[in-house]
Formats: C-alpha cells, sequence, structure tokens
C-alpha cells in the first residue's frame, strides 16, 4: 500500500512521540563542519565524534546496541570488523558467503528508499546511511526519530582520492566500535595487496578497458569514472579511448569500439546479474567476432570482475580484497 507523505510524516511523528515516552529523549549533536576532516575522535565519555560525508559532525554513542544500516559497502565493513547490524537493506540479488546470515534478517526498504516506518519502530540507537541512500534528504527525516545518523558515503572528487577516504571511512566506522586496530589493519593489508597488483600491472604495459553489460547494451568507462580504480590504484594503462566520465552507468558503445580501441585486458560487469535480473550472460552477449579481434581475447585476458564488490559494496576492506583478486587474474 502506497503512503502519501502526509500520511507518512503522521505516522513518522507518532513513531518518535512513543519512542521518546518509553525510552528517553536523545538527539544528535554538533553542527557542520568542512567536509574531509579528520575521520573521528573520542569526543566525551561514551560518545564518539564522527565528521560524514555531508560534513556533518555528529556525536554518535561508543558501541552502540542497536544499529540500522542501509549500505551494503557498511554493512560489509562492520561485518569485518566483527560487528553485526540489525537491520539491512532488501538485496537485488544472492548475497555473497561472508553477507549470507543478512539474508533472512530485518530489512528496511531498499538500497534508494529506505523504509522509515520500520527503522523507527526498531527504535535505533545508530543509523549508518551511504552511496545511494546518502543523501540530505533522507537524513533529515531519520533524524527526526534516530537520535543518531552518519553518512558514510564515499565520494571522492577524482579515482586517485578513493582510497584514502575508503580508508577513512572504514577507520571511522573501527572507532564507533572499539574497532581501530583492526580497521587499521585490514586497509594496511588492503593497501599492501594493491601496491604488489600496480606493480605488476604497471610494469605489463597492457592497457585496460572496464565495460558494462545490460540488457544487451554495453556501456564503456574512462580513468575518470567509478571504475577509475583499475587505472589509478592498479596501474593499467587507459586505451585513450574518449568517453565521457560524468555519467554513472559509462558510454554506450558499439561492437567497433573494441576494434578502434584494441583494449589488452578487458574488465567485464555483468549488471543484470548484480541487480538479480535474467538476461543474456555479459560474456555471451560479447562472444562476437569483433571482440574476438581485441589483443584481450586472443591472449586470453576478458576478466568479468565480481558485481557485489565493484557496483554495490564498494567501499568495503573484503571488496578491495576481492578487486585484487580479480585483477590478479588479469596478469
Amino acid at each position: 500500500m502506497t503512503i502519501t507523505r502526509s500520511r507518512r510524516a503522521g505516522a513518522l511523528a507518532a513513531l518518535a512521540t512513543a519512542a521518546l515516552l518509553a525510552a528517553g529523549c536523545g538527539s544528535s549533536t554538533g553542527g557542520p563542519t568542512s567536509a574531509g576532516s579528520s575521520a573521528a575522535s573520542e569526543a566525551s565519555a561514551g560518545s564518539v565524534s564522527i565528521t560524514d560525508a555531508q560534513g556533518r559532525m555528529v556525536q554518535v554513542p561508543a558501541n552502540p546496541k542497536t544499529v540500522v544500516a542501509t549500505d551494503w559497502s557498511v554493512i560489509r565493513t562492520l561485518t569485518d570488523l566483527g560487528v553485526e547490524v540489525d537491520a539491512v537493506p532488501k538485496a537485488s540479488s544472492a548475497l555473497p558467503a561472508d553477507l549470507a546470515s543478512y539474508e533472512k534478517a530485518t530489512q528496511v526498504g531498499t538500497l534508494f528508499e529506505p523504509d522509515y516506518e520500520a527503522i523507527a519502530a526498531m527504535n535505533p540507537d545508530l543509523v549508518i546511511v551511504g552511496s545511494r541512500s546518502g543523501t540530505p534528504e533522507v537524513v533529515k527525516e531519520l533524524e527526526k526519530f534516530a537520535p543518531a545518523v552518519i553518512d558514510m558515503s564515499v565520494r571522492s572528487k577524482k579515482p586517485a582520492d578513493t582510497f584514502t577516504l575508503t580508508s577513512e571511512r572504514v577507520t571511522q566506522l573501527g572507532s564507533i566500535f572499539g574497532k581501530e586496530q583492526r580497521a587499521k589493519d585490514l586497509m594496511d593489508s588492503v593497501a599492501s595487496d594493491v601496491a604488489t597488483v600496480k606493480k605488476s600491472a604497471s610494469g605489463s604495459g597492457k592497457t585496460a578497458m572496464v565495460v558494462q553489460v545490460s540488457d544487451g547494451t554495453v556501456s564503456a568507462y574512462g580513468p575518470g569514472s567509478r571504475f577509475g580504480t583499475v587505472y589509478q590504484d592498479f596501474g593499467y594503462k587507459p586505451t585513450g579511448a574518449p568517453l565521457d566520465d560524468k555519467g554513472g552507468h559509462g558510454e554506450e558503445i558499439s561492437q567497433e569500439f573494441f576494434v578502434q580501441h584494441n583494449p589488452g585486458v578487458l574488465f567485464v560487469l555483468d549488471r543484470a546479474k548484480v541487480v538479480g535480473q535474467k538476461q543474456a550472460p555479459a560474456l555471451d552477449v560479447l562472444n562476437n567476432g569483433l571482440v574476438g579481434t581485441t589483443d584481450a581475447a586472443k591472449s586470453k585476458k576478458i576478466v568479468e570482475i565480481d558485481g557485489f564488490s565493484w557496483y554495490v559494496a564498494t567501499s568495503a576492506p573484503s571488496s578491495w580484497q576481492q578487486m585484487v583478486k580479480d585483477v590478479q587474474g588479469s596478469l
């Protein structure tokens, strides 16, 4: 049943009032600061000060009891740190093995649309949003009933900043749950693995191209896109193809494009598989004469990348570890 905005507001107000009467009044504190401030520091006894992706300074309870997360990067990061959350968004497809326990967890909406009523009913101590749910509008709604709301999105202005900002977010999440050292150790290990792979990839002298296949359409991504880490962090050279890096879904290309720009390595994302749609497999779509003439095909360097890690939960330590494995598979 569709809930109108006015009816939704009424429901939220009632739930918030009930929660306050039952558990006592709680509220987030702190005003906005400049984005990119230091990750986290102890602000007062029993709380941690977090500057989130929207530049908001939020006092977060240390080791909060009831935690809701609406972003899989956050959930996977907390899983890596040994922390369980109490509610998650509905998954579009089967979850990977490390997150399979959440298949039967309480669901609170989708990655794009949190279920505010369901979240309010849980009386959470902390709500963590990110990526697709990390918007000022979502945060504003959640603040009506949650004592602490933080946006842990990784929004780097350029690919060169992505890994550093990811490490900052992982450290911030670790600080909330007393897992700072675990967070540091994880990201140090990932950084070492990335550097090792980068040395091999850059030393190969090969060019690489990243494409997404969806509903029979092929789109390519350039060095400044969401997949720019292939070039920035892992060291492959771009093909020099003229691609618009502004869009989030790449630039649609023809089969002739592969011949014109001839990648030495081809990374393929099967979007339908990621979002749970039944379509022709991406590698089958690309299995034609033109793609077969590329250096990537001749040297068997066409690699299907893990969609969950590269497309859904892109900012978790385990996701970066999977990215390392995928790139290693191209060497």
